[in-house]
């Protein structure tokens, strides 16, 4: 796979990925995350070629991914968040500004009951390898939109230079015009709580992206129900790991992809937690999933799939296509441990992952 940059926004080079840090050497017994860390404190510590990773510009509609060519389904519009960690670090009005389109664009399509509009294309429309969208799959999908919009949400509320630079005034008058919609949304997904429940229950990234959800929008909203329900998601996430291996359960074993995605959720949901029991035990989960993942990269810094229950050569398929290992979760994985941990061989290794996928 390949990192663009979008033109828009910068150009730089990548060739700083291949800097070398100084390791911090502990025993593995003492390892322990900072709780008091906020998602945007760690975005703060990383640096461009990181950041920049996978940023992609919306067209001029706002529209992101399979979006751009005819609009789908919400669920593609799930980058929008990068561009916000882009927009707060570097305070960048262009890519605010892109994030309002990509909202505008959202919002247009939402439905009376707080769901979206689905137009699949007409290429997937009668093919018998790819099933028509259950209700399940339109509330998962929708999850994943309300992941991406309340991690944006989250990360402009934490940033000073979005709540009070005049800079930011224009557009963060137009991001609060759709606090209505926002709200329609999740009540979108508290109706569909259970369905998404049953449908993800063996799939702990899946319940993940749906406990941000729940968690990040009640935040934004002081929503304390919703709050509580995205608790619910991470206890049930945390049901799902492997007493020995420590790794996320996926397909009945390992994954070093999925367990990636969940470790990327995993620290994010983290940061957002109060000092608490779950939050305690999340954190413990998180540093032994990590320390697998690590077991799965290889020392030219590809990630290995061998083993693996869904993401291989042959494996499993979305839309016709097969899927490929999602490596920018496992190197945002990396960086957050290394920040959280002070442990900067996770940095490097997060580095040598970039180096050899870029």
């Amino acid at each position: 796979m390949k990192f663009v940059l979008p033109l828009f926004l910068v150009s730089i080079s990548l060739s700083s990925c291949n800097k070398e840090v100084t390791k911090i050497e502990g025993s593995s017994s003492s390892v322990a995350l900072n709780p008091t860390l906020s998602y945007t404190d760690m975005l703060e510590e990383f640096d461009e070629a990181l950041l920049y990773q996978t940023v992609e510009e919306p067209n001029a509609e706002g529209a992101l991914g399979r979006n751009k060519t005819a609009y789908f389904h919400v669920r593609f519009q799930l980058n929008m968040s990068k561009l916000t960690d882009l927009a707060v670090v570097r305070q960048q009005a262009a890519a605010l500004s892109a994030f309002v389109r990509t909202l505008e664009f959202s919002f247009n399509r939402q439905e009376e009951d707080g769901g979206f509009e689905l137009h699949p294309p007409t290429a997937l429309l009668g093919n018998p390898d790819i099933p028509e969208a259950s209700s399940a799959d339109l509330a998962s999908g929708v999850a994943f939109f309300a992941y991406s919009l309340g991690l944006s949400l989250t990360t402009l509320t934490q940033s000073d230079w979005y709540l009070s630079a005049s800079q930011t005034a224009p557009q963060r008058s137009r991001v609060n015009t759709f606090d209505t919609e926002i709200a329609l949304t999740l009540q979108y997904l508290k109706r569909h709580r259970n369905v998404l429940k049953q449908a993800d229950q063996n799939a702990p990234n899946r319940l993940l992206f749906n406990a941000i959800a729940f968690y990040s929008l009640g935040s934004y909203l002081d929503d304390t129900e919703a709050k509580e329900l995205g608790i619910e998601f991470v206890e049930l996430a945390l049901e799902l790991v492997d007493p020995i291996g420590g790794y996320f359960i996926e397909g009945g074993g390992w994954d070093s992809s999925y367990n990636g995605v969940a470790l990327k959720l995993g620290f994010e949901i983290f940061s957002m937690l109060p000092t608490s029991e779950i939050k305690d035990t999340l954190g413990q989960h998180l540093i032994s999933a990590t320390k697998w993942q690590r077991s799965r990269v290889l020392p030219t810094g590809a990630i290995a799939t061998t083993g693996n229950t869904r993401v291989f050569p042959g494996g499993e398929a979305f839309l016709g296509n097969e899927k490929t290992v999602d490596v920018e979760k496992s190197i945002r994985a990396f960086m957050y441990f290394a920040i959280l941990t002070h442990d900067d061989s996770y940095r490097n290794l997060a580095y040598r992952i970039l180096d050899y996928y870029q």
